[in-house]
């Protein structure tokens, strides 16, 4: 594939990724209370969300909001059951990364 092409289909998605958000504002909105109302109900669970970027791993997480790894890791898996985050290789270990 060239890179005009490329370009081309690169700039069409991010034209699509913008008029979706417009369009799905109102439901985003009660879409992230309804995420804050049932999952990130402390502090501590709400930076730990933000912190899942994909780069940082489960010890990082844990030393930053002062928790095991093991408790960030059952709290991943559970935001990731409800589709909130995957987790994506970084060559060794698998990080957790916000979808939304």
């Amino acid at each position: 594939m060239d890179d005009v092409y490329a370009k081309k289909i690169l700039e069409e998605l991010i034209s699509i990724r913008k008029l979706l958000a417009v369009l799905s504002q109102d439901k985003l909105e009660g879409f992230t209370e309804q995420i804050n109302k049932k999952y990130l109900t402390t502090d501590q669970r709400r930076q730990m969300y933000e912190l899942f970027d994909g780069e940082n791993s489960y010890k990082a997480i844990a030393e930053t909001v002062n928790l095991s790894s093991e408790g960030v890791r059952k709290f991943a898996v559970q935001l990731e059951q409800a589709g909130l985050v995957e987790l994506v290789s970084n060559g060794k270990t698998k990080n957790p990364k916000r979808v939304f």
